[in-house]
């Protein structure tokens, strides 16, 4: 440096906005760099609001016909190109639960020893729950929903399993030790991924819970039935879906696009939970979005989410022969086409299987380190 050059200094509130646009992958390099980044870095604040820019990305839980036992393995979409993110500890499994503040539970469902992961795909790191009571006692499936608490910033995993006979309910607190039983949990099993907004996890069913949607509340670890919307038709086969959108929990109806009776899909969004208020919004496809159909019967061949503010994404269930999606914006009422290429960085085996019917999750990148806010390690 020259005698006559001043050293440029960054004011701290610039160089916070600054970090918070960047990739997880580079924080975590930058976290090594010196005391005062790693804290900024590390501090709460920064998390919630780095996690608040990111990009949302499409995680796709899909059986993996080259593993052992065809296993499920994990691949990721964002920003126009494919992934395979790897799992450590346990690169195959049956199931993942839904992304809450960048984390997700991946287990066997029909694993006997009930063993569970918490995983941060972005860090990459990882914990194993602890062991419940029931392991190993013969049953016949578990599920698991990854819940939060905005208000005491806990994380709950809670778990519905049975034996055959009604359903058991067990919740454990990430940090406080042990696997407890709920008592008074519904009779009918959750047996579809649940959504956790607000406190609240909500799952949604037409076969076990006969055209119902429940909440649990992740605080008071209590179940509450929630009014359907008013008006509603009967939610028909697998051709639907409950996202998040906006803020709200929502189901999206697609039934008579698929059985090609009308290009109509009809959303309805809770927009009060309070009160019990929901709004109905019909969506016209356009026709290159009308889902071609599948010569396997018993697969979906259209699934919807949302992973950007106003916009709806569709997936076609054969998106691993085109690997396409639509983006569609509601306000616009417009659609576009959106081609994924695979990163060069994975192998790719070319014989994907059609999607799962609970194998879609929306995803946003997460600096949050399990180690620190987790004292099992």
């Amino acid at each position: 440096m020259k005698n006559n050059q001043v050293p440029v200094s960054i004011p701290d509130d610039l160089f916070f906005e600054i970090l918070t646009c960047l990739p997880v992958k580079s924080l975590l390099r930058f976290k090594c760099v010196c005391q005062k980044w790693r804290y900024m870095i590390s501090n709460p604040s920064f998390a919630e609001a780095h996690r608040s820019r990111s990009t949302a990305a499409l995680l796709i839980s899909v059986p993996d016909l080259s593993s052992p036992y065809m296993m499920s393995s994990l691949v990721s979409l964002k920003d126009g190109e494919a992934r395979r993110p790897i799992v450590p500890v346990l690169p195959y499994h049956r199931n993942i639960s839904q992304s809450v503040n960048g984390f997700v539970c991946i287990y066997q469902q029909y694993d006997p020893s009930l063993r569970v992961l918490l995983y941060n795909p972005s860090t990459r790191e990882h914990v194993t729950l602890p062991q419940t009571a029931v392991a190993n006692l013969g049953f016949r499936f578990h599920c698991i929903t990854l819940g939060f608490d905005p208000c005491t910033k806990t994380y709950k995993i809670l778990r519905v399993w049975t034996r055959g006979e009604g359903f058991n309910y067990e919740i454990f607190t990430l940090g406080g030790g042990a696997w407890r039983i709920i008592d008074d949990g519904p009779f009918d099993g959750l047996t579809r991924k649940g959504i956790c907004l607000d406190g609240s996890i909500y799952w949604a069913d037409n076969l076990v819970m006969r055209n119902s949607i429940l909440a649990f509340d992740v605080g008071e670890e209590k179940f509450r039935s929630v009014p359907t919307p008013p008006g509603a038709l009967t939610w028909k086969g697998i051709e639907w879906d409950m996202i998040e959108i906006d803020g709200h929990i929502a189901i999206v109806d697609f039934h008579d696009v698929v059985e090609s009776i009308s290009n109509v899909i009809i959303m309805w969004k809770f927009e009060d939970p309070i009160n019990g208020v929901w709004s109905q919004k019909r969506i016209p496809l356009p026709e290159f979005c009308i889902p071609k159909p599948l010569a396997i019967t018993g697969h979906r061949p259209l699934f919807v989410t949302s992973i950007s503010s106003g916009e709806l994404t569709l997936i076609p269930g054969q998106f691993f022969s085109d690997w396409y999606v639509f983006r569609y914006n509601l306000e616009e009422e417009k659609a576009r086409k959106e081609v994924f290429s695979r990163s060069p960085e994975n192998d790719w085996n070319d014989d994907f299987p059609l999607i799962d019917f609970c194998g879609l999750y929306a995803y946003k990148e997460s600096v949050i380190s399990l180690r620190e806010i987790c004292s099992l390690l």
